[in-house]
């Protein structure tokens, strides 16, 4: 039996037509060992960067419109939306894609998925594990060891205020789950957030199904 096969990642939903939900990695079994490499061995064995590495590596050049982020954040941003304190923020090292800005006002590193949910669920759909876990690999790499990652969900602007909040919380924290359990990561170096509908993909597109999404950010650690 595979290692971390009865490793759980319990949903407890909020929303009055959900109920609890419980995920395992079994579910997600690619056919291949779901067993959390370590950093080394996953970098030695790692293939060419894909389309979602190469735009988290470098947004401005990113050509794919699925990652493709116009929400940018600073870690000021991030401060003063209390996404995170400002203790180990003060300082910062030079983004991962290696451009010289050091200053909490640069944007940081960032891409938008579609991750797709079922209706009013933040249950993760099994179709949807191959996306998931090259993130997880991703970030597993000792190029972005000197990074927490923070998973902020988006919904479109259909529904109250309320409910997308809730909804779009609960969606980050079930990525958030999955991919620290299979990246062996820390759960204290993976972040979750809700955002709602307060910053969509394209204004011009209220209801559109790209406005439903989660992105991520890298933010540096001293």
């Amino acid at each position: 039996m595979k290692p971390f096969a009865f490793l759980l990642i319990f949903i407890s939903l909020a929303l009055p037509a959900a109920a609890q939900s419980t995920i395992t990695l079994e579910d997600f079994d690619l056919g291949g060992d779901t067993k959390p490499a370590t950093s080394a061995s996953r970098d030695a064995s790692a293939p060419a960067e894909t389309d979602m590495e190469k735009c988290l590596l470098d947004q401005a050049a990113c050509s794919n419109s699925e990652f493709k982020s116009n929400t940018t954040l600073s870690m000021d941003d991030v401060v003063n939306l209390k996404l995170v304190d400002r203790e180990g923020a003060a300082s910062t090292p030079p983004p991962v894609g290696g451009s010289s800005e050091t200053a909490s006002s640069a944007p940081l590193p960032t891409i938008d998925m579609e991750i797709l949910f079922d209706y009013n669920s933040a249950s993760l759909r099994p179709d949807q594990a191959a996306k998931i876990t090259e993130l997880s690999r991703i970030l597993s790499q000792d190029k972005f060891k000197n990074y927490r990652f923070l998973l902020l969900g988006h919904t479109d602007a259909k529904g109250s205020a309320q409910y997308n909040l809730a909804l779009s919380q609960q969606r980050a924290q079930t990525v958030a789950g999955f991919v620290a359990a299979w990246g062996g990561l820390s759960e204290q170096r993976v972040l979750a957030s809700g955002m709602g509908a307060s910053r969509l993909k394209d204004q011009s597109d209220p209801y559109g199904e790209q406005n439903r999404r989660v992105q991520l950010v890298l933010l540096p650690v001293n």
